[in-house]
């Protein structure tokens, strides 16, 4: 699909926690923070309008560069698999980590660890395989904590369904999907507001 056609990732805003990418296409490409410009994810920084490009294989992931890059300090002259814990440097600069919090899944999580900022304004972005868990555990993919006071050791699970997303809350004590009390597995729709006792957010569109 041309780019100019392409549906860029959906932001997801965790009240209290911060805001996250969704990226669940096989392909993303990442590129200068600059109006007009079609990359999926942009950074505010001097790089290439189109400096790489990060592809889903299988339960991996995999980078094609097309401006200088390198993975561990070791220059890429080839696409080459990421592992979890390694560090990608665009240009002289911009510096990403790629982590992946469980091996059961292959949702990974990409974070700008050098001085820039994606545009938009995002705590990370999520490269989803086929499932995404939010919680307060070390593991989940996105950390999410309990307010001040609470205890609590639940988790949202996300799981792809042919073209579509479902969310199933576990221990997560007065669900509310839109206006309506749920306990069972839902589908996820973009400006639809799950709250909880523990935890509340919005998936929306760019």
């Amino acid at each position: 699909m041309p780019s100019s056609q392409r549906q860029r990732p959906k932001i997801l805003w965790i009240d209290g926690v911060g805001s996250y990418a969704m990226c669940d296409a096989n392909e993303v490409s990442i590129g200068q923070a600059f109006p007009g410009n079609q990359v999926d994810l942009a950074i505010r920084a001097d790089i290439s309008r189109k400096a790489c490009i990060i592809r889903r294989k299988g339960e991996d992931h995999l980078i094609q560069p097309f401006q200088t890059t390198s993975l561990d300090g070791q220059l890429l002259e080839r696409p080459a698999i990421l592992k979890s814990g390694c560090t990608l440097q665009i240009g002289d600069r911009v510096q990403l980590r790629y982590t992946r919090p469980t091996l059961l899944s292959g949702t990974a999580r990409l974070e700008l660890v050098s001085n820039h900022r994606w545009q938009p304004v995002l705590n990370s972005v999520i490269l989803l395989g086929d499932s995404c868990v939010i919680g307060p555990q070390s593991d989940a993919h996105i950390v999410c904590l309990p307010p001040r006071g609470t205890d609590w050791n639940g988790r949202f699970i996300w799981f792809r369904q042919s073209d579509s997303w479902i969310c199933k809350g576990v221990e997560c004590p007065g669900l509310v999907v839109g206006q309506q009390p749920v306990s069972a597995p839902f589908k996820l729709e973009t400006g639809l507001r799950i709250q909880s006792d523990v935890a509340s957010w919005t998936l929306t569109e760019p």
